[in-house]
Order: structure tokens, then sequence, then C-alpha cells
């Protein structure tokens, strides 16, 4: 085989790469702040002391992480069709609420890895409990966390792909209609490759170095 591989009509459609690239960029980030929301919630009611919480947290995880994302994805958009939700909220609703479950437990074994002994100091100065989570054990915590929420990070904007079963305008949709146009199946696909690589490694580190450098910071104000 003898494949010529032409670049040119690739950067004739590079608006459309671009806009697809935003769109997944908002996409990740919108699911990122949704399931760690949800994962705030579900991973701090199942680290609570009393059962009825901790076997709720239970029951959502298990049910919504051991269903497919694309079911989760199909279900916002053909089974509340009924509702006119636009593709990227419904495509949101499936990142979010699957990616929350896997938020859930890293917030949960992040509460659970600080000693109870913050929590009881806290109350002993008078803070309540809302103020002792947001306060006490949230910060060290998400301090712990950080790595892991980067690696979901990481993981949502691979996934963010699938919503191109919707018709959402991200980078592996606009792929798909600029070889629909083109032709050139093996020139748009290795840009998309490219870059979702440097996306994913350039978010992956840059949230990483956040909790570094105020970790240096903090060094720095002790000395």
């Amino acid at each position: 085989m003898h494949y010529a591989f032409q670049w040119a009509p690739i950067w004739e459609h590079r608006d459309q790469i671009e806009q697809g690239l935003l769109v997944t960029i908002a996409l990740s980030a919108a699911a990122l702040l949704g399931a760690v929301l949800i994962g705030c919630l579900v991973g701090t009611a199942g680290a609570a002391k009393h059962k009825l919480p901790r076997a709720g947290a239970l029951l959502y995880v298990e049910s919504v992480r051991n269903v497919p994302l694309l079911l989760h994805i199909y279900f916002w958009y053909l089974g509340l069709s009924a509702l006119e939700l636009p593709a990227f909220l419904c495509a949101w609703f499936g990142l979010s609420i699957y990616s929350g479950a896997y938020a859930a437990e890293i917030v949960r074994a992040g509460v659970l890895s600080i000693a109870p002994g913050q929590a009881e100091g806290a109350a002993a100065l008078g803070l309540r409990r809302w103020q002792i989570m947001c306060l006490v054990i949230y910060p060290q915590a998400f301090r712990a966390i950080a790595p892991s929420l980067a690696s979901l990070f990481s993981q949502l904007i691979k996934d963010s792909s699938l919503a191109s079963v919707v018709a959402v305008g991200e980078l592996t949709y606009q792929a798909g209609a600029i070889e629909a146009d083109t032709f050139r199946t093996f020139e748009v696909y290795i840009t998309i490759t490219v870059l979702y690589l440097i996306l994913v490694t350039a978010v992956s580190h840059a949230l990483l170095w956040l909790p570094a450098a105020r970790a240096v910071a903090v060094r720095i104000d002790d000395a």
C-alpha cells in the first residue's frame, strides 16, 4: 500500500477542530465540577458514622459505576427525550453522574484519612459540623486526593469523546464530520489523537502542580 498523506484538507478545517477542542474542554470541566459536587455529598455520606447514609452512598456508587457510561448518556438523551434537553446537557448529566460515583469513593477515602482528633479538636473549639467539614476536613482531604482528582479529570476528557454519539460537537464528533467531508481518515484521527495527548498531559501536570505549589508556599510561610 502506498498511502499519500495530505494535511492541507485538515488545515482547511482547523476552525472545526478548534471548536471541537473548546467543547471538549468545556464539557470535561463542567462534568468535573458536577462530579466533585456529587462526590463531596455522596463521599461524605459514605464516611458518616450512621448506617443509613453509608448504605445510601454505597447504593449510589454500586448502581452507577457498574453501568456503562454510554448507557448513562443514552438514558439522558433518549430516555428523557420528552424534556427536549440539549445534547450538551444530556452528556453533562451522564458524565457527571457516572464520574460522581468514582469521585465519591475518592472523597470518602480522603475524609476517612483525616485523623478523628482533627474533628474532635475543631468541635471543642465550638465549630459546627458544616464548619468542621469545610474548614478542617475538606482542605486536608483535598490536598491528599488531588492526584486522584487529576486522574479523574484526565479520564473525563477521554470519556467526553462518547458524547459524539448524541451529536455533541466535541473533538471526536468534529473529526468524524471532517472525515466525511475530506475522506482523510488517518490525517484527521492522528490530529485529534495528538490533541487529546497534549490536552490530557497538560491538564494532569497542571492539576498535580497546584497542591505541590501550595505545599511549598506553606513551608515558606512557616519558615
